[in-house]
């Protein structure tokens, strides 16, 4: 309830089953990075409750308890080497009030590193706003989950990331990265049972959402609006991953005022994103409604049933010119419409000539 609270368990070492409570009234002041796992019976859960009522707000609460960091702490929530946490309902900010670049800041930031695998972590009903100032960068933003180290093969397995909001940040508004190598390495360790769902992502430095060293991860119903503020990058990418799906999101607004800069349109099936799918999501006001973007290694990426409107280069972005390696690319039942005095083109420039390879279009409609 109070900051002399906040400060005595902020790094407790808590127990399986533990429920942490935070006063729906309180604002606090510093970084709480707890200790402890819990177990799949008996995870350890934090939200939010009405001090006078005594009420638990296990839903989304409109009023939530406000962790400040106020730029001076990696992240106003931590856990390092911690598994079997639920966190709800928390309000997050961690900036000086200042537009700089205060440093390596993020929101919600949930770090493994040498440990193996680390299981069922939960990030729901959260608002991570203003983290940092106005600026780019991949390795920072609102709610990211990291492994780091080489010696013992790491990854997470069965994390949720739903329904938060998460605006005004510098860099990334959600993303994930491993120190383990990518899918052409003997040593991939990628993660498995990743679902990012119904998050509303909005005025971001960089990216809206990425994913990365996954097999089959799932991103679905999320919003992401005006991303990219102050560096480039698409909405939505997925990097070193296998099986990905995304679906059903919407994003708009992802624009440059320069017609050759890169990576500002909506969707990215980015670098050794084999397996990739992007369906049923709707596209709009951005640059361009979709990358294909490190032709080199891609293979087996299907882009279907997506609506693109009055974007405001064109439809699709081939990147990396030089590279001719791409394979089996499927891009089907799209429906694009181009509005009066946006772009018209096809197949998008943006700075360099790029030609579309070994891939079939077939009944879309522009």
């Amino acid at each position: 309830n109070t900051q002399a609270d906040f400060d005595k368990y902020k790094d407790f070492e808590f127990k399986p089953g533990t429920v942490i409570l935070f006063n729906m009234n309180g604002e606090f002041e510093g970084q709480f990075a707890p200790r402890g796992s819990g177990t799949e019976e008996r995870p350890i859960r934090v939200t939010g409750y009405d001090a006078e009522t005594g009420k638990v707000f296990w839903e989304n609460m409109l009023k939530k308890p406000v962790i400040h960091g106020r730029g001076l702490v990696n992240a106003p929530f931590y856990l390092f080497n911690n598994q079997f946490w639920e966190i709800n309902n928390l309000e997050i900010t961690n900036s000086n009030g200042s537009t700089d670049d205060q440093g390596d800041l993020r929101g919600i930031h949930v770090v493994a590193k040498d440990v193996g695998t680390m299981k069922h972590v939960v990030i729901r009903y959260c608002y991570v706003h203003d983290v940092n100032g106005k600026v780019g960068g991949k390795q920072r933003g609102g709610i990211h989950f990291n492994v780091y180290g080489d010696s013992i093969k790491t990854k997470f397995d069965d994390v949720l990331i739903e329904s938060n909001v998460v605006k005004d940040v510098g860099g990334v508004g959600i993303a994930n990265q491993s120190s383990w190598p990518g899918i052409k390495s003997p040593d991939y360790y990628p993660w498995t049972n990743l679902v990012i769902r119904n998050n509303h992502v909005e005025r971001t430095g960089r990216n809206g959402i990425i994913v990365r060293y996954c097999i089959n991860p799932l991103v679905e119903y999320n919003t992401l609006a005006y991303n990219s503020r102050y560096s480039t990058g698409h909405s939505v990418f997925n990097f070193n991953t296998i099986g990905c799906v995304v679906q059903f999101n919407e994003a708009y607004g992802n624009t440059s005022s320069n017609p050759d800069d890169i990576d500002h349109g909506g969707f990215d099936a980015d670098y050794n994103s084999q397996g990739t799918i992007i369906q049923y999501n709707y596209s709009h006001d951005n640059n361009w409604f979709c990358g294909i973007m490190r032709r080199g290694v891609n293979t087996d990426i299907t882009i279907r049933y997506n609506i693109s409107q009055n974007e405001l280069l064109g439809a699709y972005l081939y990147g990396f010119p030089q590279e001719t390696g791409v394979e089996d690319v499927k891009v089907y039942n799209n429906v694009h419409f181009f509005g009066k005095g946006k772009g018209n083109r096809i197949f998008v420039k943006a700075g360099k000539f790029r030609t579309p390879t070994q891939t079939t279009f077939q009944n879309n409609i522009f």
